[in-house]
């Protein structure tokens, strides 16, 4: 696998979702403008806001469109609405897949797979399930994956609730799935704390994609 180099942030105050989608999309650009650009990691958390994949219906809102106290963006990624809000950890992933392998579904699998070593640093068992994307603590989803890619350079990625209030998720249904329970990993370790998780989340990044971090 190539050595890549990879700026990573990782904000310690809470993010607004539309500052760092659109810092995506300029690095993604910059990727797609020459490939020597390196990839870019973002690790952190968002306020309260709900997301929609390309193709998603807003059906699975079940609140208003009219009403102003929810933050609702449409973005270009697969998958249906999901939540994030603080107590979630949130990690996009703009990199360039012709250095790792050109297949969506395989780096689809690949996120499920670094999520699932993620919370097996904190003996949490988890699996991911046959027809659906992202991962799961028995019957509850812990964490959701969604991505866009445009030739080839990724974008977006993948949250997993650490404390957070899953009550928001009663608002939508979760990524289409009817009857989805929502789980936190606060709730299989109570020792755990979203920093000491950032951390591990980023080494296991490093390790499975090759990257050398770097800070801008």
């Amino acid at each position: 696998m190539v050595n890549r180099t990879a700026i990573i942030k990782q904000p310690d105050k809470i993010s607004s979702f539309n500052d760092v989608y659109k810092l995506q999309k300029d690095y993604q650009e910059a990727l797609i403008l020459d490939n020597s650009n390196p990839d870019f990691i973002w690790i952190g958390e968002h306020h309260l806001c709900y997301t929609l994949g390309r193709g998603s219906t807003y059906n699975n809102l079940l609140f208003s469109l009219n009403d102003d106290k929810y933050d609702v963006f449409k973005i270009d990624r697969g998958g249906e609405v999901t939540c994030h809000m603080p107590g979630q950890l949130v990690t996009y992933l703009v990199l360039d897949l012709k250095n790792f392998n050109k297949d969506l579904n395989w780096y689809l699998r690949k996120i499920e797979e670094i999520i699932i070593k993620i919370l097996g640093n904190f003996n949490i068992d988890c699996h991911s399930r046959k027809g659906f994307t992202g991962v799961w603590i028995g019957n509850k989803k812990i964490a959701s994956i969604g991505i866009g890619c445009k030739r080839w350079i990724t974008i977006n990625g993948f949250s997993i609730n650490i404390d957070c209030e899953l009550e928001n998720f009663n608002k939508i249904i979760p990524c289409g799935i009817e009857n989805c329970i929502m789980a936190n990993m606060i709730d299989y370790n109570k020792k755990l704390n979203i920093q000491e998780v950032k951390r591990i989340v980023k080494k296991i990044i490093q390790e499975e994609f090759n990257f050398d971090f770097v800070s801008k």
